[in-house]
């Protein structure tokens, strides 16, 4: 194996030199961890367990699961890989890590790789990274829809509370609002998660390209879900309230949220033990609390504002009655119970999709 190099996508591994290069130019790697690359490259594609670290490249010194936690760590970021979305090194949670790229290696005397041998191939590893995408996609998609429960749930027991003291129909009240909210929720996180999770994936920790990919998915599904209602609207009803939450909200909620997910991946590039803290809560959250006031402050609405849009517009219908939406009506222009129920939907939203997406990142030591 020492005669051999060994390329994956811009890094040229050789093991004689004992020397790591990304293009020309050269990564500093001290031994050991050069020595736990080497072990992850020579084995792509298959699991490397913990012990096997332990044995071959710290060769039985007594050491903790810190030791290698803090290897992978550095190795990733020379890389400019993430444990969240993966490109070459994945963590298999309990059991130890998979070098997940695709590696050919050539005789040292060569200038180019060789075709003839490849250590595990590029459909292997595409068919991986695919696997990858749709896993974080799900998991953003999962936070998404539990921030759309919790938002349901809040919105639902204030409903079901007017209506118990008006007699009537508390129960439907609670169940409407948890399913729009979570349908709602699943949809806008399953597109924003899938831009953010492909952003990352194509150029690692970019906060340009997770606000692209973001606040474009963001963009579409608002603009998406805004005509699909409208035209319900229209076909049910004759005619569509005037405004309701679309395109835009889509886009600075999406592109709040690509700046949540940067602020978790890069914190945990730097600093893994801050875990699920007030500190990762508030990077998750506080943009989407700032993109919330930026919408109530243009004029645009999420859900609350809809509601209160609607019940105006057709002052007839038996929400208007049950969930008292004045306060939260557009026509009455900036209202602080408008403002801080956008701060709350584009907060809830942002946090749990980041946390979710990150959520590798944030896996006990001993699960590395």
């Amino acid at each position: 194996m020492t005669a051999q190099r060994y390329y994956f996508a811009d890094f040229v591994l050789d093991p004689a030199e004992r020397q790591l290069f990304c293009g020309e130019r050269r990564l500093e790697l001290n031994a050991r961890y050069l020595d736990a690359l080497l072990l992850l490259v020579q084995d792509a594609g298959k699991l490397v367990s913990k012990e096997r670290f332990f044995n071959e490249v710290w060769q039985g010194m007594v050491v903790t699961d810190e030791a290698l936690t803090q290897c992978i760590r550095s190795l990733r970021r020379q890389l400019q890989d993430s444990a969240s979305a993966p490109r070459f090194i994945e963590t298999v949670p309990k059991h130890g890590y998979r070098f997940i790229a695709g590696v050919s290696c050539s005789q040292i005397n060569d200038t180019q790789p060789s075709a003839e041998s490849p250590v595990f191939s590029a459909t292997t590893a595409s068919a991986s990274r695919q696997q990858q995408v749709w896993q974080c996609t799900g998991r953003g998609t999962l936070g998404a829809a539990i921030a759309g429960l919790t938002g349901g749930a809040l919105y639902g027991l204030l409903g079901a509370w007017q209506a118990l003291s008006s007699g009537s129909q508390a129960l439907s009240v609670l169940l409407v609002m948890l399913t729009v909210t979570t349908m709602i929720a699943i949809l806008s996180g399953a597109a924003v998660s899938f831009g953010l999770v492909a952003a990352n994936r194509w150029q690692p920790q970019k906060l340009s390209y997770l606000l692209l990919g973001g606040g474009g998915a963001g963009l579409l599904i608002g603009a998406f879900v805004s005509l699909l209602l409208q035209e319900a609207f229209t076909l049910f009803l004759g005619r569509s309230p005037a405004q309701i939450t679309g395109a835009t909200e889509g886009l600075l909620i999406g592109m709040a949220a690509g700046i949540s997910y940067w602020l978790l991946l890069t914190a945990g590039q730097t600093n893994s033990r801050h875990r699920f803290s007030y500190v990762a809560l508030c990077r998750a959250a506080g943009p989407g609390l700032l993109a919330g006031l930026l919408i109530s402050l243009t004029g645009g609405q999420l859900l609350a504002g809809s509601l209160a849009q609607l019940t105006a517009e057709f002052p007839n219908a038996t929400a208007g009655g049950l969930l008292a939406l004045d306060a939260f009506s557009p026509a009455q222009g900036l209202s602080v119970a408008g403002a801080v129920s956008a701060m709350l939907e584009a907060g809830l939203f942002t946090s749990g999709l980041a946390l979710a997406l990150t959520f590798e990142l944030q896996r006990p030591l001993s699960g590395r």
